[in-house]
Order: C-alpha cells, then sequence, then structure tokens
C-alpha cells in the first residue's frame, strides 16, 4: 500500500510523539518498531503470550516472520500483553502507521471491533476472532475438524476406554476442539467415557498439570490439550503417569517423547501470510473466514511410531472423510453443563 508524501510525515510526527511520551516517563507499552519507510507494509501482531511457549504464541511470531520474508514486510510484535493494555496497544500501533494490525487470539476482538472504526484506512486481523467489519476480519482455523481426529486417536489407543481433554479457557473456538475431541473418541469407540474440564488459564503449567492428574486418576490413560503453555503441565503430568498426550501448537513429542503422541497444529503462518496476502492484492473480505483440513490450516502431527500402523491408516481415511463431508462433527461454543 503506498502512502502519500503527507500521510508520512503525519506518521512521522506520530511516531516522534510516542517517543517524547516515553522519554517523559509517560505510561505506554512499547511495541518493538521498525525503521519506516514509504510505500511499504507494515504489519504489527499483538500477543497475549510469550513468543518463547512453543505453541500458541510461538506459532503467531513465526507467521509474522514468514509475512516478512514471503511479502516483504516491515514487521512488530508486543508479547505478553496483558488484558488492560490491549486497547492501549492497538491504539499505539494504529497511530504509528501500520497498516495492518494483527490481534493473536479470540480476546482481541472486542478491542478490534472497537478500535477499526477510528481507524478506517488500518486492516485489523483477530485470529480465532468472531468479529468482522469494513476493515476487520476474523481468522478461523476450524479447531473441531482436527480435534475430532485427535479424539480418534485417543479412542483407538485408549486400554481404559477413559480420555481426558483440558481446555485452557472457555473461549468459543477452545470450547469446539475439547468438545469434539470427545466426539471424535467416541465415534470410533463406543465405550469410551471422555471427562472434558476448563481450567481458566492459558500460561500457568501447575494448573494443566493438575487438571489433568484429576482425570488420570478417574483412569483417563490419554490427555489432550488445548491451553498453550499451560498445556505443557499436563504433558508433564501425563509424562510422570505414564499415559499418553496429545498436544496442541507446534509438535510437543520432542517435550516427552515417549508420552506425546501427536499434537493438534494450526498453521497460524499459512492463515496469516495469506489474510495479508489478500490485503496486499486488494481482496480484503471483512468477514469470518474459515480454514480447515483441506488447506491444512489445522492437522495432526506425526505420531513419531508411537501409534500402531492400523490405526494410523484409519485416522487417515477418517481425515478424509471429514474432509468429503462425510462425518458429522459437532460445533459446540459452549461447555455442556455436566
Amino acid at each position: 500500500m503506498h502512502a502519500s508524501l503527507k500521510r508520512v510525515s503525519v506518521l512521522w510526527l506520530a511516531v516522534l510523539l510516542v517517543e517524547l511520551l516515553a522519554a517523559c516517563g509517560q505510561p505506554m507499552a512499547q511495541p518493538t518498531v521498525p525503521t519506516a519507510s514509504a510505500g511499504k507494509l507494515r504489519v504489527a501482531l499483538i500477543l497475549p503470550g510469550a513468543i518463547s511457549d512453543q505453541s500458541f504464541n510461538a506459532m503467531a511470531y513465526a507467521g509474522l516472520m514468514a509475512i516478512k520474508d514471503e511479502l516483504g514486510a516491515e514487521v512488530a510484535y508486543s508479547e505478553a500483553v496483558p488484558v488492560a493494555e490491549f486497547d492501549e496497544t492497538y491504539r499505539s500501533y494504529s497511530e504509528q502507521g501500520y497498516n495492518v494490525i494483527i490481534g493473536h487470539g479470540f480476546e482481541f476482538g472486542e478491542p478490534a471491533a472497537k478500535i477499526a472504526p477510528e481507524f478506517p484506512k488500518i486492516y485489523y486481523l483477530v485470529t480465532n476472532g468472531n468479529v468482522s467489519g469494513a476493515n476487520l476480519a476474523s481468522l478461523e482455523p476450524l479447531f473441531e475438524e482436527a480435534s475430532f481426529l485427535a479424539g480418534a486417536v485417543a479412542g483407538y489407543m485408549t486400554k481404559s476406554n477413559k480420555v481426558g481433554a483440558v481446555g485452557g479457557m472457555e473461549f468459543p473456538i477452545i470450547v469446539r476442539g475439547i468438545e469434539a475431541f470427545a466426539a471424535g473418541a467416541k465415534y470410533v469407540n463406543p465405550q469410551v467415557q471422555a471427562t472434558t474440564s476448563y481450567i481458566g488459564t492459558l500460561d500457568d503449567p501447575a494448573k494443566g498439570k493438575e487438571a489433568a492428574l484429576a482425570q488420570i486418576s478417574t483412569g483417563a490413560d490419554v490427555v489432550f490439550h488445548i491451553a498453550d503453555n499451560a498445556g505443557v503441565g499436563v504433558i508433564q503430568a501425563c509424562q510422570e503417569k505414564g499415559v499418553y498426550a496429545i498436544g496442541f501448537g507446534a509438535d510437543q513429542n520432542p517435550l516427552a517423547p515417549k508420552t506425546v503422541l501427536t499434537t493438534f497444529s494450526v498453521s497460524y503462518p499459512a492463515l496469516m501470510v495469506e489474510a495479508v496476502k489478500r490485503i496486499q492484492q486488494g481482496k480484503f473480505e471483512g468477514s469470518i473466514q474459515k480454514y480447515g483440513l483441506s488447506v491444512k490450516a489445522v492437522d495432526l502431527t506425526s505420531f513419531h511410531g508411537l501409534v500402531p500402523n492400523d490405526v494410523a491408516q484409519k485416522i487417515e481415511q477418517l481425515r478424509q472423510d471429514i474432509i468429503a463431508g462425510k462425518v458429522n462433527i459437532p460445533r459446540i461454543d459452549v461447555p455442556p453443563q455436566k
């Protein structure tokens, strides 16, 4: 997107004002800001957690780097941004003239919807969101498709016919994944009992571990999580108790090679690059854009030799059936009352 000389001057004044306020000791979140250059795409990413989490935030950071490398954009990011600073961080990047601002996670939907109308020439994207507008779109990976597959793996691999799933927050997209996991396990093994729980955090491994231990104590021998950094605790619990885990995010098998059967992976880089590319091409649509197994936006990682070949073949057939629309996967936004 090309800015006029006047626009560039205004942007530089905004940047200088931010720097001046910071120098005066004003409380303001300070993003990583590259040197501006006229006519170059500038993309900012706002993250709820750390890019070192080997999961949700790390994937989005990889997406930002892909945007930089593949689309030639100047990029910036703010990590571990507290909820109380969402609006401030959005506004800071907006006033500095970033062309595209990406909020990574459902929780960014409301502040994006609030800020977007104030800056109609800037595009706002929210991953896992449910908001849209003239310059606002949500990118929704279909969690339920890959989670259903993960549940099928658990249904085939359980010996106790009891499996568990730990969700970080009761965000609709997470609930869809957790409840689809239970449905997938029962789809291939009607004898399975699936226990699901939500721990109210995406950052606390101790709570993830506690929830997994509780499920294991009732007999669960395969436990799945969609809990970002808190999910590391789930894997630790499974490793300690000698049961299987199914991870979320980037391949988590290296965390416990004999424990993690597979990982539900989301290709946020693919989603983010495609969405920004559409903006560059003038094809932006202010809508909720959905991406599933068919475009590999969601999938399972390698089984690392932990799953028998016949089970792997059944999972592959189920994947193809889901893509072909032959399987009815429930889409549940709110946890069922126990």
